[in-house]
C-alpha cells in the first residue's frame, strides 16, 4: 500500500504536465516539477505527507520564481518574427510620395504596401525608409539618411 502516494504525486505532476502542453504558459510546468520531487520524498518517507506538502510547495515556488524568468526571456529571444511582424526594422524604396496628408506607397520584397511618414515628413519618390511600425494594413516609415 506503500505506492500509492507516489503514484498520486506522479499523477499531479502528469496533470501539470498537460495543462501545460495545452496553455504553453510556463506557469503550471513548475508545479509538475515539484510533484516529481514530492514524489521522491513519498518513496522515501511515504508516512510523511506533510513533508511531501511542503517540499511540493517549496520547490514549486522556488522554481517558478527562479527559472520561469529566465525561461520566458529565452524563449521570446529565440520567436521568429512571421508574415508582416517581420517588416519592422527593415528598409524599402519609396514608390509614390509620402507627404503629411496623404498616404504614399513603398516596395518591400516586390510587394507593394500603403506608407505613412512617422513624423508627417515629406518623403519623395525613390527614397530609402526604415519601417518602424504597422498600423492596420499600412506601414509607418522614417526616411533613412
Amino acid at each position: 500500500m506503500y505506492w500509492i502516494i507516489p503514484f498520486i504525486w506522479f499523477l499531479v505532476a502528469i496533470v501539470f504536465i498537460v495543462v501545460e502542453a495545452v496553455t504553453l504558459n510556463l506557469i503550471t510546468i513548475w508545479f509538475a516539477g515539484g510533484a516529481l520531487a514530492s514524489l521522491v520524498v513519498a518513496l522515501i518517507v511515504p508516512e510523511m505527507v506533510w513533508l511531501q506538502f511542503l517540499v511540493f510547495i517549496v520547490v514549486s515556488l522556488l522554481m517558478f520564481f527562479t527559472i520561469r524568468n529566465y525561461a520566458v526571456k529565452k524563449l521570446r529571444a529565440s520567436q521568429v518574427k512571421t508574415n508582416v511582424n517581420s517588416l519592422i526594422g527593415r528598409r524599402a524604396v519609396v514608390t509614390q510620395k509620402i507627404d503629411e496628408f496623404n498616404y504614399g506607397e513603398i516596395k518591400i520584397d516586390g510587394t507593394y504596401w500603403t506608407a505613412k511618414s512617422v513624423d508627417g515628413q515629406i518623403i519623395e519618390k525613390d527614397a530609402v525608409v526604415e519601417i518602424v511600425e504597422i498600423s492596420g494594413v499600412k506601414l509607418i516609415v522614417k526616411k533613412v539618411n
